[in-house]
């Protein structure tokens, strides 16, 4: 880094002639924005610097497998850069620690610095570790966004959720995000739920081997194990990222000891973790390999499992960090509503009391990403006085938010693109109507909400009538009142809701509701939501 503290020399300030001869332009950007991230110690994964950790200050940092905290395993880059600043990564790879509960007893007891860990994990296992009333930690940045790395797969010979019989079994590894996931799934889909039998893992490997030997039907799995199922041909039916908006993200949190007696060390901490993450944006194929490395014996050394992993997983920039998940550009706080979210299905699930979930602001430490922003924020400054309003250095970070297009109506007919039908409360309609009226409104606006967490997939919007009335009739009424539903989400919030993204039937009476062998004539008249994928692309 041409200067680590980021500020501009005397000679800039002073406005020296030659250097701003340089400055115009690209030096404004190169010089100034791109050292704050990037520093000059060679490609990602080169290996210069001082691996020994003789004399060095060391943060202890424990966490689990995942492949996002590979960063934290002894990445070349990263330590090179710490190793400038005398500090050094203590990754305590012991499996103790892959049980989030010790984990955050350990944090709370200052057994470690630093602990990677889950949102969901931190709010349900951090309220029982409470130091001085106080959650154990306070979260400094998120690592990364479970894109796929986490997802559940069915044996062969299933497709969708709407194909599990109650005779199944499911594996998923207890206290994990996988949990977590399954917990999100069973109260989405109306086919899953507490009864189906459980034959748990302690990692994802366990379940992987039960999904292989036939000993479960379902099976929550992480990467590597993921890509590695996918490659064997089993069906994954439901994943984090798109399908599952934000319902995993990774974090690292801090002893609140910790944040007050080594400021620097974690200011040093997280501008190397942020320079790592920036020059692999640059360099996948690097990032892969490491990847690869890291995974070990499970990925045997093959490079395509290594990509495959790293595409399941989002890594975080600091600039998603700070713009998008933390408010510092103006925009609303994702990781504030995220919390919200995140204790309300632990709560659901009864894993946590409503009451006590903490606040936003008392689990969060903002100052790190801040004392970055300010400083680039100076950059920018400077860069654009030196060089004009024209220069990259004068264009201001955009980082937006992922937005999808559909095509339900190329893709809604295509075989094994169901993921299931979710479990909504019903919309009643008044007799013969397809009108919906006050009450029904605010029933649609909670279906609305529910189809946030679920932007990448397509909704099949499905009237049912009774049999009471001529059959054609109660056909076109009951898509009149599937259509007058997507109606309504499409003026509520176009955006979200485009034509594009709905597949709208109705099937008047011809498959009604049948109990003890009779119809049932108010379950008859219902309307389904089934999510199916339609190969959403972003824009």
């Amino acid at each position: 880094m041409a200067d680590k503290s980021g500020k501009p020399g005397p000679a800039l300030m002073f406005g020296v002639p030659l250097i701003i001869l340089l400055a115009a332009g690209y030096f404004g950007y190169t010089m100034l924005i791109a050292p704050a991230l990037e520093d000059g110690d060679g490609p990602a994964g080169a290996t210069s610097g001082d691996k020994s950790t003789s004399g060095k200050k060391m943060i202890r940092i424990a966490g689990d497998p995942w492949s996002g905290y590979s960063t934290f395993r002894g990445e070349p880059r990263m330590a090179a850069k710490l190793a400038k600043d005398n500090l050094a990564v203590d990754y305590i790879d012991d499996e103790k620690y892959y049980d989030q509960n010790v984990r955050m007893e350990a944090l709370a007891a200052g057994k470690i610095d630093l602990a990677l860990t889950t949102l969901d994990a931190f709010l349900q296992h951090g309220i029982k570790n409470l130091k001085d009333g106080k959650y154990p930690g306070v979260i400094l940045w998120n690592i990364d966004e479970s894109n796929g790395g986490d997802a559940i797969f069915l044996a062969k010979g299933r497709s969708s959720f709407d194909d599990v019989k109650a005779s199944d079994k499911v594996c998923y590894s207890e206290g994990t995000p996988s949990e977590h996931l399954w917990d999100f799934a069973s109260l989405s889909f109306s086919n899953l739920g507490d009864n189906l039998g459980t034959d748990n893992g302690v990692v994802a490997e366990d379940c992987w081997k039960k999904l292989k030997d036939g000993k479960v039907q379902v099976a929550v799995l992480w990467q590597p194990f993921t890509a590695i199922a996918e490659k064997d041909g089993y069906q994954k039916v439901f994943a984090t990222g798109g399908q599952a908006d934000d319902v995993i993200v990774d974090i690292i949190v801090a002893n609140r000891d910790y944040v007050v007696k080594e400021k620097d060390a974690i200011d040093k901490l997280i501008r190397a973790y942020f320079s790592t993450i920036k020059a692999y944006e640059k360099d996948t194929g690097g990032h892969g390999k490491f990847i690869t490395a890291d995974c070990g014996p499970d990925c045997k050394g093959d490079e395509s499992l290594g990509k495959a992993v790293l595409t399941g997983i989002d890594f975080l920039t600091y600039e998603e960090n700070a713009c998008l998940w933390w408010g510092l550009c103006g925009k609303p706080a994702k990781m504030n509503a995220r919390i919200r979210k995140t204790g309300r299905l632990l709560s659901a699930k009864g894993k946590i009391a409503a009451a006590k979930l903490p606040r936003a602001e008392t689990i969060l430490n903002d100052s790190f990403l801040k004392g970055m922003k300010a400083e680039q924020d100076d950059q920018l400054r400077l860069a654009s006085e030196v060089g004009g309003d024209n220069t990259k250095a004068a264009e201001k970070v955009k980082v937006e938010e992922k937005k999808y297009e559909y095509a339900a109506d190329a893709k809604k007919d295509e075989e094994g693109k169901d993921v299931g039908t979710l479990r909504l409360p019903n919309i009643y309609f008044a007799e013969g109507s397809a009108a919906l009226d006050v009450n029904a409104n605010s029933v649609v606006d909670g279906i609305g909400d529910r189809l946030q967490s679920f932007p990448a997939l397509c909704v099949r919007v499905y009237g049912h009538t009774n049999s009471v009335g001529p059959p054609g009739p109660n056909k076109a009424l009951s898509e009149q009142r599937a259509q007058s539903i997507v109606n309504y989400l499409k003026a509520k919030d176009g955006f979200a809701f485009p034509a594009s993204r709905f597949d709208v039937r109705g099937f008047g009476a011809e498959q009604v509701i049948m109990t003890d062998g009779r119809e049932d004539m108010k379950a008859s008249r219902r309307t389904e939501f089934k999510l199916f994928n339609c190969d959403a692309t972003t824009k």
